[in-house]
């Protein structure tokens, strides 16, 4: 197949959907299928190779890490699109990426799939305050109705997310196709290499952090816990890795709490090998975001044989239930708190975790079985959109010739 990939979002932009849409690109062309994605240029001038297509774009104003592409720019792609004959659209983001796929598809008169990575019924009063918190959320699940219902086929990171959208009165075919983990998370890494760069002795126990430093990742909530785990270890560090729009707000937490000689903030890391380092040098992954669809850093934490505590929250339970290397924590920092303790100090149970956690991501989680799915659902969207297209075409031409 020959399927073109449309996103507001891209590396560099560092988070969850980027890391979807590269992994899935890589291996639907391993399978011999034909990929080309139009993404954000961030500043930069629009550029176009073999796979890749950046429009050129501007920040978002309360949320400067994101980029809109420019639709005149956009527009411009329409020709080159026209030639290249794609089978299928596939919709990564609901802003202009949406606006733009459904055009083209028009055009083209092929169907149109998008990935719901995102529930902004959760956070959406967040960036944007002066909208009362239960307008925002009505306003998320109907234009997540309207978009969706646009579409021929929508993909879900995880069951709980495809719940939600049913509840939405979505009525088109929902395929659960969670994003999975390349071999290249599997491998050995040095866990010693890490620690020495950020000058954490190799006693030291490590909890870890890894994702966008928002509000909806609940920083704040694993910050209440930490303070409590040092009253009963002064030696335990805190990484939290990344960046976002909360930094400055999780900088000025962290000097309340009195906890800055403990935390040590990284920025974003390089994900082939930096970040792989950082979870082999680490203990214990902790995490407490309630609005996520799946939960990809979990897994790749597992991966690396590190232990995993988090809520259970969204899409998180997908990974979290009945998984051996992983503990649900309580909502409630003491006890959370208390759980981390509780297993930094039994070695035996977090080796065993480590082995297990490992061995669930490994046979659950891989990629190639996740692109897998994904491709039969682009056969069944593109069949089922035939049947639907000759049927309007009979009717259509019947409807002429009376």
């Amino acid at each position: 197949m020959k399927i073109l990939f449309l996103s507001d979002v891209y590396f560099p932009r560092v988070n969850g959907v980027s890391t979807s849409i590269k992994i899935f690109i890589e291996d639907l062309q391993k399978l011999d299928h034909e990929v080309h994605l139009i993404c954000p240029a961030y500043n930069e001038k629009s550029t176009k190779s073999k796979n890749i297509t950046t429009i050129k774009s501007k920040p978002i104003f309360f949320d400067p890490e994101d980029h809109l592409m420019s639709w005149k720019e956009l527009n411009k792609q329409t020709d080159w699109i026209k030639k290249q004959k794609f089978d299928l659209i596939h919709i990564q983001t609901p802003f202009i990426a949406h606006y733009y796929g459904k055009k083209i598809a028009k055009i083209l008169d092929i169907p149109i799939i998008e990935t719901y990575h995102t529930s902004f019924e959760d956070y959406l009063h967040l960036y944007l305050p002066i909208l009362p918190e239960r307008f925002a959320r009505w306003l998320s699940r109907n234009i997540a109705k309207y978009l969706c219902n646009h579409c021929d086929g929508i993909i879900s990171p995880s069951e709980q997310l495809k719940d939600v959208l049913e509840g939405y009165d979505v009525n088109k075919p929902i395929k659960v196709v969670p994003t999975g983990l390349s071999e290249n998370s599997f491998r050995k890494t040095n866990k010693y290499t890490f620690r020495k760069l950020y000058n954490i002795s190799p006693n030291d126990k490590l909890l870890l952090f890894v994702g966008r430093v928002a509000h909806e990742k609940n920083i704040d909530f694993l910050l209440y816990a930490f303070k409590n785990i040092l009253k009963q270890n002064r030696t335990v560090k805190f990484l939290i890795t990344g960046e976002g729009p909360a930094f400055s707000h999780i900088q000025k937490l962290i000097k309340k709490l009195n906890i800055e000689k403990s935390v040590i903030l990284t920025g974003y890391l390089e994900a082939e090998n930096e970040l792989l380092n950082c979870y082999a040098s680490s203990d214990l992954f902790i995490f407490s975001s309630k609005t996520e669809t799946q939960g990809l850093v979990l897994i790749e934490a597992m991966a690396q044989g590190l232990p995993v505590i988090a809520l259970a929250e969204n899409g998180t339970k997908s990974i979290l239930e009945n998984n051996p290397g992983a503990i649900i924590g309580k909502d409630d920092p003491i006890q959370f708190a208390q759980a981390c303790c509780k297993l930094l100090n039994n070695r035996k149970k977090m080796s065993e975790m480590a082995i297990q956690g490992k061995k669930e991501a490994k046979e659950k989680w891989s990629s190639r079985a996740q692109t897998e799915k994904l491709i039969g659902f682009y056969e069944a969207v593109e069949n089922n959109y035939s049947k639907n297209h000759s049927k309007n075409n009979l009717f259509t031409t019947k409807k002429l010739n009376n």
